[in-house]
């Protein structure tokens, strides 16, 4: 063979080995770089916070239709509240934000009609569905902060027993005594006591509105829009369940909104968000679906009394 073939065939060769290895390390970046993104929620101790969860743990198959509540609208944009049985309304609000559009889903539950309990499976976390479902709820919100391990990052009280560490000097918790009173308290200013008779509870961070309907996030507009979901009280201690299934609000952005809605909160709690995100309800003919793209370790479950 001439020595000019053989350059030829050695350069060819070089060359495709070359591309293929190339190829190869793409590759491997690729599959690192959605590893990395598919980490889940944060896991956090007391310092940093935790951060909302922006990226799918664990997807769930296939995936999730878009938020529907099937409710017909009183007004463009805005259904009004739907009274689908006693202690329980509903209501969907097509919002504009810093020239966004925003659909809200939210349910409000009377506590003298409707009871409340958290679901915390670390050991096999479900799709929301299945959360509502199982327990036949009324409404099911997803809860707080997990690790990559599916546990809380915060304490739980579930029938009486509690687990993990309650939030120091920041965050929230939605609370049930053993009377069955609710209440939505700024750790800050009313940290956890272990020896209190508590039945039901979950913490979750940041809190936007304190007791007294202060704006307490007060920090800077970090710019990050996510899902978002949210556990209030109005001024008539009555529970409010909302749901953003879009990418629209930030935290600063959603606080203030919030506090200037016409919902009159009393006090305003931010749970896990992004991919989190989820809020079912059935009620009356009523249906509100927003699907969280992850299994879910906690949520917040509305029973009829």
């Amino acid at each position: 063979m001439a020595h000019d073939q053989k350059r030829s065939i050695i350069h060819t060769v070089g060359s495709g080995l070359r591309a293929a290895w190339r190829g190869y390390f793409v590759l491997y970046l690729g599959v690192l770089l959605v590893g990395l993104a598919g980490c889940g929620a944060v896991s956090v101790s007391e310092a940093p916070l935790p951060l909302p969860t922006l990226m799918p743990t664990v997807p769930i198959t296939p995936p999730p239709p878009p938020a529907t509540l099937n409710l017909p609208r009183s007004e463009p944009g805005d259904t009004g509240w739907v009274t689908t049985e006693p202690g329980v309304e509903l209501r969907r609000l097509r919002l504009m934000w810093n020239e966004r559009s925003a659909l809200v889903s939210i349910v409000r539950l009377d506590p003298a009609h409707v009871q409340f309990q958290v679901g915390y499976a670390p050991d096999q976390p479900l799709p929301l569905a299945t959360w509502h479902g199982r327990a036949g709820a009324v409404a099911t919100i997803n809860g707080g902060f997990f690790d990559t391990h599916n546990r809380s990052t915060a304490l739980i009280v579930r029938s009486g027993v509690a687990s993990g560490v309650s939030y120091q000097g920041s965050g929230g918790m939605f609370a049930v005594d053993k009377d069955g009173n609710v209440s939505l308290r700024y750790l800050v200013e009313e940290p956890y006591d272990p020896h209190e008779p508590l039945l039901e509870a979950l913490q979750g961070w940041p809190m936007l509105i304190k007791p007294g309907g202060t704006l307490v996030y007060t920090s800077a507009d970090d710019g990050q829009r996510a899902r978002r979901s949210v556990v209030a009280l109005d001024r008539q201690g009555r529970v409010v369940l909302l749901a953003f299934g879009s990418h629209t609000f930030t935290l600063r952005g959603l606080a203030d909104w919030l506090l200037a809605s016409d919902l009159d909160l009393d006090a305003a709690l931010n749970l896990d968000g992004g991919s989190s995100t989820g809020l079912y309800a059935d009620s009356g003919e009523e249906q509100v679906r927003i699907d969280a793209f992850v299994l879910l370790p906690i949520t917040l479950m509305a029973h009829r009394r």
